[in-house]
């Protein structure tokens, strides 16, 4: 069962790589601004975010079986797990933990960085809306004697997007 376990821990693993390259290429068609890139790539998260689910299903039933058939009671935890697995079992849990919690740092600051880029998106729209929103009902604005100036408003827009 144990073995199992690991297997199912090292298929979670994996899953979780692809996960990361998935967010690299999200955050790649934001920046190229792909929508229909980017839905793909949605999809696919959400694809793969289903079978995580099944995993950990999986992975819950082989603890409550390692539980049962050893005696443990309360919580399953790595160290737990340690004791009683082989050292060839151990190693390789110990290998798997460390993998899985470097690829979590991974994960997260991918998506600190997606987030930080969509909200740029945002404000850089908001900024773009309120310029256009002026063009048609121009503020006035006063010269420095105080009399009303010209209706001039200068704007610079980036066509090249």
């Amino acid at each position: 069962m144990i073995n199992e376990l690991l297997h199912v821990i090292r298929e979670e693993a994996r899953l979780v790589e692809d996960f990361l390259k998935l967010l690299d290429r999200q955050r790649d068609k934001q920046v190229a601004n792909d929508l229909s890139g980017l839905n793909e790539v949605t999809r696919q998260q959400q694809l793969k975010l289903l079978e995580s689910q099944r995993l950990g299903r999986r992975r819950e039933q082989l603890i409550v079986a390692i539980k049962e058939a050893h005696g443990v009671d309360g919580d399953i935890t790595v160290a737990r797990l340690l004791e009683l697995a082989d050292k060839d079992q151990s190693a390789r849990l110990l290998d798997l933990r460390d993998a899985i919690l470097n690829l979590n740092d991974s994960i997260a600051r991918a998506r600190n960085t997606n987030t930080m880029l969509l909200n740029r998106s945002r404000e850089y729209i908001n900024r773009t809306m309120a310029m256009l929103a002026r063009l048609s009902s121009p503020e006035t604005t006063h010269d420095h004697s105080g009399g009303a100036a010209g209706d001039r408003v200068t704007l610079a827009v980036d066509r090249r997007i």
